[in-house]
């Protein structure tokens, strides 16, 4: 039996501007607000819409059971400045050596960098703990922000095809990507280089 067939146990991810924690029933106002904006819930093949309240609760009860019985692992998203819930994140794991990552923010929240923040944050955490190979993406091919973010993480675009939705009554065209974790390796090990201006001076002795 693989380790996704067994609980997961329930922790919390601190980054720099957030926390990624498990979802509670206090989320619930704020997610439904949220994700109850056809911006947000027509990107996703899961969220509903409308989105109301009875679906974040449904969400919050699902992803208990999902974790305790190894099939996903998601965070709410929250501000470390405000404690505001932001969204939600996670990885849903379809076969043992794979996750498959997911993610929406709030409108107002976008743009400043927090999914790509928070994604390399679980990619992360998936590769440090889980036995997976592979980190695998998927958006809409006219998601073009989820695009930038799965990029700025490192995947890489593998293909296009169609991916069924049951959230927005069919199909959807989507764009594939996928990080190995031999990649992930050499990310990591690949530290920056610094650069400093220079004192040394340019003129020629004559």
């Amino acid at each position: 039996m693989s380790s996704q067939a067994s609980a997961i146990p329930t922790i919390e991810i601190e980054t720099a501007r957030l926390i990624l924690r498990a979802p509670t029933f206090a989320d619930v106002p704020e997610m439904a607000a949220l994700a109850n904006d056809s911006a947000v819930a027509l990107m996703t093949g899961r969220l509903p819409f409308p989105y109301g309240e009875n679906d974040a609760l449904t969400f919050v009860h699902y992803q208990d059971e999902a974790r305790r019985a190894g099939k996903e692992l998601a965070f709410a998203i929250e501000s470390k400045e405000g404690k505001a819930f932001l969204g939600c994140i996670g990885f849903r794991l379809p076969k043992p050596d794979a996750a498959e990552i997911g993610y929406w923010l709030g409108r107002r929240h976008w743009g400043r960098g927090l999914a790509t923040e928070a994604a390399r944050a679980l990619i992360d955490h998936g590769f440090d703990t889980l036995p997976i190979k592979t980190v695998i993406g998927e958006c809409r091919v006219i998601n073009e922000p989820s695009r930038r973010v799965m990029e700025k993480c490192g995947l890489r675009y593998i293909n296009s095809g169609l991916r069924a939705a049951p959230a927005r009554g069919g199909a959807l065209p989507i764009d594939r990507f996928c990080l190995s974790r031999a990649d992930w390796v050499s990310f990591k090990a690949w530290q920056p280089a610094i650069v400093r201006e220079s004192s040394g001076s340019t003129e020629l002795a004559v």
